[in-house]
């Protein structure tokens, strides 16, 4: 029970982050399950609860949703992956993981302080930066740094901006979902913490859309460089501490 209820918080506070940014969802949560609890048996809990939300949200503003622009991303994305596996098992992967926070913050910092920073939305491009993301993915577990940037830096509203995010990481949750049941990580113990978990989060998440939509443009790009930042900042921090 103890479990449980530390469980739910942590998807709660999740899910409403995701819901008012669109990102930023797992890099909040990871940290905190291997610090609690068991992240073999956490995660992909949290994957099937999370799927249950994007899906959720994609839906509640699909108008918003640039389905060309993750298509190409994830055609970079789903080649990314396993290279970034591989590099998983053959590179110094907190090195990776503090120089990439280090660049995402510097770029974060710079968007912050209104620094014109444009990348073109041709084809190229968003492959690119789908391929780039899916090489994080399977190398450090965090795929979404080079997306994230790329949405601020073609300056999209927030609406298309969370929900075009939020589009890419659902159905890179769905892949991890059935992926995790593929190889027998999914079993009834996972169902009842999911069937435990569903209705919290969802409220959760509803708290989030509230604050987005309270939130005018300049505000909610502010809160999103902000968590990019907190999360570069606690990326490499934890890096380093492990050194």
């Amino acid at each position: 029970m103890h479990e449980i209820l530390i469980f739910v918080s942590i998807v709660c506070l999740a899910a409403l982050i995701q819901a008012f940014v669109g990102f930023a969802g797992a890099l909040t949560a990871v940290p905190l399950f291997a610090v609690f609890l068991s992240p073999k048996e956490a995660i992909p809990t949290y994957n099937m609860v999370m799927l249950l939300i994007d899906v959720w949200l994609v839906f509640e503003a699909r108008r918003h949703v640039q389905w060309r622009s993750v298509g190409k991303l994830l055609l970079g994305g789903c080649v990314g992956v396993p290279i970034g596996a591989f590099g998983l098992k053959h590179l110094p992967v907190g090195v990776i993981n503090v120089v990439i926070s280090v660049i995402t913050c510097t770029f974060a910092i710079l968007l912050l302080m209104k620094v014109r920073i444009r990348l073109r939305g041709t084809t190229g491009t968003q492959v690119g930066v789908g391929l780039l993301s899916g090489l994080l993915g399977g190398c450090i577990s965090q795929p979404g740094p080079p997306v994230t940037l790329y949405g601020l830096a073609r300056d999209w509203d927030k609406n298309t901006f969370r929900t075009t995010l939020l589009s890419y990481f659902m159905c890179l949750c769905a892949m991890a979902v059935v992926s995790y049941w593929w190889v027998g990580l999914i079993a009834r113990k996972n169902l009842m913490a999911f069937s435990a978990t569903v209705v919290p989060a969802i409220l959760a998440s509803g708290i989030g859309l509230v604050l987005k939509n309270r939130a005018s443009e300049a505000g909610f790009r502010r809160a999103v460089l902000m968590v990019v930042i907190a999360v570069s900042i606690i990326s490499v921090s934890r890096s380093l501490w492990r050194w």
